[in-house]
């Protein structure tokens, strides 16, 4: 192949750059890069060559108008510190890059506006769909992707109404599992550390916290209902007021693990002891949670497999098999550990 047609390496590399090369039209060239079966088997190889030659990268924008596809899937995370978010990660990238997608990971930081701005990010990069894990009660994320033609799957977090899939984990009733074991402990003033401000999991475990001590006759009290933020610095911070107080709680759920660690991180500066002094039980069920020098009693949920639920239904709207939102929810356990004082449960 002659030379003539090599670009110079100073500028990006073109279908015109590849189609000179070949000695063929450029439509001759994206009939290749398409896979079309019109290109004669000798020509076919010419462009296959010169693109190797030339290392040339068709634009994925500009494959994407010609398949409607860009076989590319957008990820939004709430924080991306978060540890209970590894193996939702993993579990997306693994069953996506398994059926030739790849993934988009924005991180909002829980910033509703960085929340916006990454929804027009994924429209105009044409992604094929979206799975949305940040999304407040009030986010309009959802209804303007979809009204973009872009398929969306909220996890674990929705919105009132159910207008796209969902797959989530049982919340409320985690939350009375957790409740009603403390109760069952003998604990009477249990604490609640909420999570994120109009967060769809944390409402929907304090509604569980509220059942279980409805269940045995507890006006739940104000004063025992702290913001932890699902952050663990400002959960931190409100553990450390909880347990100042005069008449404190005996026993604390927080909506996740990392309000839950930063409770125990508290009472151990307080020099209260977990869990003789105070009770503590998270949700989420983290890697961190079975540690043996932790021992953190928490609510379980398949994160992975709710992963794996969410990448399904992506795809099957995605290439057409799904015309009606499904809702999923997974049933949840408490796990006993060290820090609630109960028995132990499986094999910890």
């Amino acid at each position: 192949m002659s030379s003539e047609g090599i670009p110079n390496r100073g500028r990006p590399v073109t279908i015109k750059d590849v189609a000179r090369l070949a000695n063929v039209s450029p439509k001759t060239v994206s009939n290749v890069v398409n896979n079309r079966p019109v290109v004669k088997p000798a020509t076919r190889e010419r462009v296959l060559q010169a693109i190797r030659e030339l290392n040339y990268y068709p634009s994925a924008v500009a494959r994407g108008m010609v398949t409607r596809s860009r076989r590319l899937i957008g990820l939004v995370l709430a924080d991306i510190t978060n540890p209970a978010y590894p193996e939702m990660v993993e579990g997306v990238a693994s069953l996506a890059r398994q059926a030739g997608f790849m993934v988009m990971l924005c991180n909002t930081g829980r910033d509703p506006d960085e929340e916006q701005r990454y929804v027009h990010l994924l429209i105009e990069q044409r992604v094929d769909g979206v799975i949305i894990a940040s999304s407040r009660m009030d986010s309009q994320a959802a209804e303007t992707l979809s009204s973009a033609g872009i398929k969306v799957v909220l996890f674990n977090r929705h919105p009132e109404r159910y207008s796209v899939s969902f797959v989530g984990v049982d919340n409320e009733n985690g939350g009375y599992l957790a409740t009603k074991h403390l109760l069952n402990l003998g604990h009477r003033r249990i604490a609640f550390m909420r999570g994120t401000r109009g967060a769809s999991t944390s409402i929907e475990r304090e509604q569980g916290y509220r059942r279980a001590l409805a269940e045995f006759g507890i006006e739940p009290s104000p004063e025992l209902i702290a913001w932890g933020d699902y952050h663990p610095d400002v959960a931190r911070t409100a553990a450390d007021l909880l347990l100042r107080m005069k008449n404190r709680p005996t026993a604390v759920f927080a909506a996740n693990d990392v309000m839950a660690l930063s409770v125990i991180d508290a009472a151990t500066a307080l020099g209260l002891r977990v869990p003789e002094d105070v009770a503590v039980v998270g949700f989420d069920d983290i890697a961190i949670a079975s540690n043996r020098l932790i021992g953190l009693s928490t609510i379980h949920g398949d994160l992975g497999q709710l992963s794996r639920e969410a990448t399904t239904l992506l795809l099957e709207a995605i290439n057409g098999n799904l015309t009606e939102p499904v809702r999923k929810i997974l049933p949840v356990y408490l796990v006993v550990r060290r820090t609630c004082g109960g028995k132990p449960t499986g094999d910890w």
